[in-house]
């Protein structure tokens, strides 16, 4: 069971992803949850407070994916873009990646957010490049995660608007460049 203050994380966190942190509103929380503007303000006295409860939500996400990853690969049951997956499946048609709302709003946020924000952000990026540094023995396969994130976060603004075809089809290519890795390996000993 959750409780009061885990329901208005996520409620504020699905919110994120529709409307952006800006547009958040303890109003929106209190009409959908039923409950008082004050019982929010209990939890959680700022709406920066808020977002940050948001962030560390979002890093645990992270954590548990990767771990989840790391499990599938240590059984030979997974890749590192397992957690790519793992993260897309995690959004609806109709929403945007969360990290990348809240980097969205970015400017306007107080210091104490941004910087979760920034902390989160690099901590995607690090948990992707551990994954890809114990799967791929070759070099250059680190300078794979970051187009391969902005990629896929891309794919993801625009199915809200051009469509899940559009968006499945990027996907499946960029997942075809992101595992092209492996085989770039094995052809580099045969030189």
């Amino acid at each position: 069971m959750t409780s009061k203050k885990d329901d208005i994380v996520a409620l504020a966190l699905r919110l994120i992803k529709t409307k952006g942190f800006l547009s958040l509103s303890y109003d929106d929380i209190s009409k959908e949850l039923g409950i008082t503007k004050a019982a929010i303000h209990y939890y959680f006295e700022k709406k920066e407070d808020l977002g940050i409860a948001v962030c560390e939500k979002l890093q645990s996400g992270l954590v548990a994916s990767y771990e989840r990853t790391l499990d599938q690969m240590a059984q030979h049951n997974g890749e590192p873009w397992y957690f790519i997956g793992s993260r897309i499946d995690t959004i609806m048609p109709n929403e945007i990646c969360p990290i990348s709302s809240l980097q969205g709003d970015y400017e306007d946020l107080p210091i104490r957010l941004k910087e979760k924000i920034e902390e989160l952000s690099m901590s995607e990026i690090e948990l992707l490049g551990q994954l890809v540094k114990e799967y791929y023995a070759c070099s250059h396969a680190q300078e794979t995660v970051v187009p391969t994130l902005m990629s896929v976060k891309g794919a993801l603004q625009y199915r809200r608007i051009l469509g899940e075809k559009i968006f499945y089809d990027t996907i499946e290519n960029v997942r075809k460049q992101f595992c092209a890795i492996e085989h770039e390996d094995q052809g580099e000993g045969d030189e």
